[in-house]
Order: C-alpha cells, then sequence, then structure tokens
C-alpha cells in the first residue's frame, strides 16, 4: 500500500471519530465497508492494522484515539490546549474537504469552491524548523508598499493564518516591537546558525488575542459595541467576529480588542445591518465616511 492510501485511511478514521463521535470497532467496520477508499471490498479493518492505525495518527496528527472498556466504543482524547485544538481543527478541516471530495467524484462537477489560494505555502516548513530550534532566519521580503525586495535577520516568534495568508510574527534588530510579515512576500528564507531564548513571558495565544486578524497596531484594547438588524443578528451568532463577542441584549453584541483596519473594514463589509453604538469616535469615523460616499455617489451632503 502506497504511503498516500495510508495516509487517506488514517485520516479517513479521524474523520469517522469527529466531531465528539464514539462508535465500537464493528460500527467503524460497516462505515469502512461502504467507503470508497476501501477499494478491496474489505468486510472490516484487522484487529492489528487497526492498532497500527491508531498509532500512526498519534504519532503524525497528535491525536490519540483511545477506548472505554466498560462500552468498547472508540473516541478522540479532547486536547486540554485550546490553541492545540484550534490549530487540529484546521489542519483537519482541510484533509477533511479533500476526503470528501474523494469520495464523491461523481459529484465533483456539483461541488464548487471559491478559486483562492493560501499564500506563503513555500516556507513553512523552514520557518517552522526555526521556531522549533530558536535559530534566526535571514528574510527576502518585499512588502506591497516596498519598491525593491530587502534582506535582513529575524527572530521567528510565532505563525498565524489569516484572510488566506499565513504570517510570521518576529522580532527584526532594526525594530523594537514585534512585527508581522506575510509569507507570501517572502522570496526567500534561509536558518542561520544564531539562536535566540523566547521571552519566557511570551505566550502566542494571548498576544493575539487582541487583534481581529493580521493587522497590528499601538492602539490599546477597547469595547466596541455592536447593533444588528434582525437578518444580521443570526449570522453574526453563528459566526462571532472575534473570539470576545457576547451578546449582551437580543441584537446587540459587545467586543473587547484593538480596533485595527482590517477589523473596521470587516464592519464596512456588513454594510448596513450593522450600527456602532460605542465608542464615539468610531461611531463619528464611520458617519463621517457615510457623508464622503453621499456626496461622491449623489453630489449631496449629509447634514
Amino acid at each position: 500500500m502506497t504511503p498516500t492510501n495510508l495516509f487517506n485511511r488514517y485520516l479517513w478514521l479521524v474523520e469517522q471519530l469527529s466531531p465528539n463521535r464514539r462508535l465500537t470497532k464493528e460500527e467503524i467496520d460497516r462505515l469502512w465497508e461502504k467507503s470508497a477508499l476501501n477499494e478491496n471490498g474489505e468486510e472490516e479493518i484487522p484487529r492489528r492494522t487497526f492498532a497500527r492505525m491508531r498509532d500512526a495518527i498519534e504519532e503524525l496528527f497528535g491525536i490519540r484515539i483511545a477506548c472505554d472498556r466498560s462500552s468498547n466504543v472508540y473516541y478522540i482524547v479532547d486536547d486540554p490546549e485550546e490553541q492545540t485544538r484550534n490549530v487540529r481543527k484546521f489542519l483537519l478541516s482541510a484533509f477533511s474537504v479533500n476526503h470528501l471530495l474523494r469520495e464523491n467524484r461523481n459529484l465533483m462537477p456539483r461541488i464548487l469552491m471559491d478559486n483562492v489560494s493560501v499564500g506563503g505555502n513555500t516556507f513553512l516548513e523552514d520557518i517552522t524548523i526555526a521556531m522549533r530550534d530558536n535559530h534566526w532566519i535571514a528574510i527576502v521580503y518585499q512588502s506591497f508598499e516596498m519598491q525593491t525586495a530587502r534582506e535582513f535577520e529575524v527572530c521567528p516568534y510565532a505563525l498565524r493564518y489569516a484572510n488566506h495568508r499565513w504570517y510570521l510574527l518576529a522580532k527584526a534588530d532594526f525594530h523594537k516591537t514585534l512585527r508581522f510579515y506575510a509569507l507570501d512576500r517572502m522570496r526567500a528564507v534561509t536558518a542561520t546558525n544564531k539562536t535566540f531564548s523566547l521571552p519566557k513571558d511570551f505566550d502566542a495565544s494571548d498576544y493575539f488575542s487582541r487583534f481581529f486578524g493580521a493587522m497590528m497596531t499601538d492602539a490599546e484594547v477597547e469595547t466596541i459595541r455592536l447593533k444588528t438588524n434582525d437578518f444580521r443578528t443570526p449570522y453574526l451568532r453563528s459566526l462571532p467576529l472575534h473570539h470576545s463577542q457576547k451578546e449582551i441584549r437580543p441584537g446587540e453584541f459587545e467586543l473587547r480588542l484593538v480596533p485595527t483596519p482590517d477589523f473596521l473594514q470587516a464592519l464596512r463589509s456588513i454594510g448596513p445591518d450593522i450600527e456602532i453604538t460605542h465608542p464615539k469616535w468610531l461611531r463619528e469615523q464611520f458617519l463621517d465616511e457615510a457623508r464622503m460616499l453621499m456626496k461622491r455617489y449623489s453630489g449631496k451632503e449629509l447634514p
């Protein structure tokens, strides 16, 4: 069996037990019998093969499949670290779509996806290895604002995926603060022999929790309150704008974050379905923008 086939089997088993499903070996075998991956028409997964699959899944994905001996059911052991769970969900979600398409090839013309790419995959492995070994990296970088690329060295602190792009949170000698560098703007990445020590008080999850996406500013965290109409309210309930979001009254939401440009752009994209009620400066900023749009499109000015 090829490595690809084995890998697909591992992912298939994880999918059957996610999210929070508990299955007996017999139930798993019945699902396997119907799977498109079961090209040989096996009626069951041999016990030894099943044991090897569980071991490989734990080694590759850090996912442990345990068995409750009292009921003889198998289940995925939840990871206590929220960030680890989030990374795992992201990876498995991507793999899950791939398997969905594989097992329903005849439906491919009827399953459509946006033509978007994930920026910056090329250097992910090099950067993660440098992060693991605490090595500085030399990057050749050209942002959209730069006329030419330049090479410099940075300490790689953390990686973040946002808006279909990978970003590196890093510190360079010529900056006092941490900066984001988009991986798809990197022309080259080379590990150096220099090492660094990650600050003991650095917590990537805590650091990013203040921000909406992939933009950072030195501004302070603020309380943002929004009022939505009946159409938009269920959308914000099902897909919050930020992890801090809570509904304080029906159709009224409160968030605690730094109001970065990408967050404000997300609010603009919602349009008239949303009203900013706090803070006052942000409400007035959006009112000024509404006045500008009114004048641009109608030639009239709002009072």
